[in-house]
Parts: C-alpha cells; structure tokens; sequence
C-alpha cells in the first residue's frame, strides 16, 4: 500500500446506503445506491485531479462497526468497482449514441437551416417593410435554435460524458479500503 496517496474518507451510516437492497448478487458483485455512486463519484469529480484519481488518492470506505467485517473489507471495494466499471460502459454507450443522434441532428439542421437562409438572403433583396424585417429575425433566430442543439450534442454533452466515463473508470481503479467507522487504522 502507498502511503503517498490521499486519502478520501467516504461514510456510509448503513450498509443499505451503499447497497442496492433490491439486488440478490453476491455482495463483491451488488450493484450500490444512487446515493452512494453520487457520493463516490462526486468525491472524485470534485478532487483537483480527477483523471488521475487512481494513482493520487484512496477511498477510505466507513462503515458501521456493526457491519464491519474481513469479508466485507474485500468484498465492498471488489463491488464498488465493479459498479463504477458497469457504470463506464453505460456511459460509453450512452455517448455513442449522443454521437449517432448529434450527426442525425447535423442532417436535420442542414435540411431546416439551407431554406432559412436562402428566406433571410430573399427578403434582404426586397424592400424593407417590418413585416418582412420580422419574418427575416424570426428565421435567425429559428436558424440559431436548430444550430444550437445538434452542436450541443456533439460537443459539450459527449464531453461531459467522456469526462465522466473516465473518472468511472479511475474510480474503479482506485486502491480502497474499508475500516469501522469508529476506528482508524
């Protein structure tokens, strides 16, 4: 073990704060709370290095000392990563498929956008009449609305995504140990 690392202590009142109660697995494969992979996951996102969290810090998992046990002090950081590692997966497919909708958004905007444009360019050829100066804006600005979404998509939410897969991943690669909540080795 590295004594180099820091460590980020993470508390759990109840073991029924990390576990799902609804999964039956074995407990080094159940599946944890929301609540416990938000705390987790937001422990390591809110760390100054996040993409390099499995080589700078350790999880100090607490329990309660009436759930504390060798077993479980194996068996919970063998279930938080593969937790973390499903999630990654998840999310991988979720930002693929953010990409294949993104570029189906790219098609549909070339479709509204080409016709709108070619409106602004005809009505800028004609007399100003406020009609005409009203109908030309509400075609920018549809234009803007329809650019705006698929550029979104490609841009700032598979970003996000990709961050957050790879901060899963550090986190499932992470060095952890679970201690009693009442004693600190």
């Amino acid at each position: 073990m590295k004594n180099d690392r820091t460590e980020i202590p993470i508390t759990f009142r109840t073991l029924a704060h990390l576990y799902d109660p609804d999964d039956p697995s074995p407990e080094d494969e159940r599946e944890l709370t929301d609540r416990a992979e938000e705390l987790i996951g937001r422990e390591i996102l809110d760390s100054p290095d996040p993409l390099d969290a499995k080589e700078r810090y350790r999880l100090e998992i607490q329990i309660p000392p009436s759930d504390f046990s060798d077993g479980r002090a194996r068996d919970i950081p063998a279930a938080i990563r593969a937790h973390f590692l499903r999630r990654a997966k998840e999310i991988h497919q979720d930002a693929r498929l953010i990409r294949r909708v993104g570029l189906r958004e790219v098609r549909l905007t070339a479709g509204v956008c080409i016709p709108a444009f070619l409106g602004i360019m005809i009505i800028d050829r004609l007399p100003h009449d406020s009609l005409l100066l009203v109908i030309q804006n509400v075609l920018v600005i549809f234009s803007w609305v329809v650019i705006w979404q698929p550029f979104q998509s490609l841009v700032f939410d598979r970003w996000t995504l990709s961050t957050k897969e790879k901060v899963y991943r550090q986190i499932a690669g992470m060095e952890m140990r679970v201690i009693s909540s009442r004693s600190k080795e």
